[in-house]
């Protein structure tokens, strides 16, 4: 290896700007660059990523959809002719409501990947699916530390993974959840891709490709986990209810997509683990020139969206005027 070997995150977004600050300031204490795609965005997440991106945290793009084509196949596709992901050693495709926690090692992906060991080709993280746990309303607040309530390991939608895919450049094609059209034969030799625990996940090499999950009775949270943040508060999932998924271009916002996803009979903590590295990060990436004060206009741009969503006016709302005096402040 020719330098320090490199982890690279993609995550293609839109319209997110409330929660950026927390994911990046996340992904940076795991050990990842960020590399983020946005497309169409109505709020001041352009403008959040720039101040992060001259502050050298990140790299961001901006691309259009075709007509009908579904906004992270476009990301996807952007992507791959990106010189990021070129020189990545290991790539993650990570969404914002999506946070991967290693319990192996000391936190770090490197960490991680020293304790599990590189004869692979990459990790599968399993979703751990966390629910509103008693939030009806938004609030400004650290998603990891808000939401600690899920329902069991084994539950249906667990069965969804997140790879960690070492040498991206030699796949020909990504999925939200996986690599595929590798270069080589899948399955031979060190061609596998491994579960947190380390062991081998057949229906990789044996396909059919993309993979996205696995069988239920594979669920593997041992070594590390992706929590999954889709439903955060009542709120949230009212707005969120009745639109098209970015991935797949229809509406998935199910009421059975809700009941099976929204479980608060346990309490996972895990993400608390190393509480104090990410408050110093998130702490220096608040005190970014400009950063605090597009946080506060993301998260009235947030709010707006909200009260629109039921005929509300924003203005009334006292969240918007919080957001927009906080940021008004951070102006002067």
């Amino acid at each position: 290896m020719s330098g320090p070997e490199s982890f690279l995150v993609f995550g293609g977004m839109r319209d997110e700007g409330a929660w950026l600050v927390e994911w990046v300031s996340w992904q940076r204490m795991l050990g990842f660059d960020i590399l983020i795609a946005v497309n169409d965005c109505t709020d001041h997440s352009p403008q959040l990523l720039q101040a992060f991106a001259e502050a050298g945290w990140l790299t961001w793009f901006a691309h259009r959809p075709r007509p009908g084509q579904p906004p992270k196949a476009s990301a996807h596709a952007a992507m791959m002719g990106r010189p990021e992901r070129q020189a990545a050693d290991w790539m993650l495709i990570c969404d914002v409501d999506e946070f991967l926690v290693l319990h192996r090692g000391d936190g770090t992906v490197r960490s991680f990947l020293d304790d599990l060991g590189r004869d692979h080709l990459g990790v599968a993280f399993h979703w751990r699916c966390f629910g509103n746990s008693g939030w009806d309303r938004y609030q400004d607040g650290l998603v990891h530390r808000q939401f600690q309530r899920c329902g069991p390991n084994g539950m249906r939608p667990n069965i969804m993974v997140k790879t960690l895919t070492r040498t991206p450049r030699r796949f020909g094609a990504f999925s939200d959840h996986g690599p595929w059209k590798f270069e080589g034969e899948m399955g031979a030799g060190r061609n596998v891709i491994v579960d947190s625990a380390g062991r081998v996940i057949e229906r990789f090499s044996t396909g059919p490709h993309p993979v996205r999950y696995t069988s239920p009775e594979e669920i593997e949270h041992s070594g590390g986990q992706m929590n999954h943040y889709v439903v955060r508060s009542d709120e949230h999932w009212a707005m969120k209810k009745g639109t098209a998924s970015a991935s797949a271009g229809k509406d998935r916002y199910t009421e059975q997509f809700h009941r099976a996803r929204n479980r608060n009979g346990r309490r996972d903590a895990s993400a608390l683990a190393y509480r104090d590295r990410f408050d110093r990060i998130h702490a220096e990436a608040v005190a970014l020139p400009g950063v605090a004060r597009l946080h506060h206009l993301c998260c009235a741009d947030y709010v707006a969206r909200l009260c629109a969503s039921r005929g509300a006016d924003p203005a009334e709302d006292p969240r918007w005027q919080d957001h927009m005096a906080e940021a008004a402040a951070l102006s002067a």
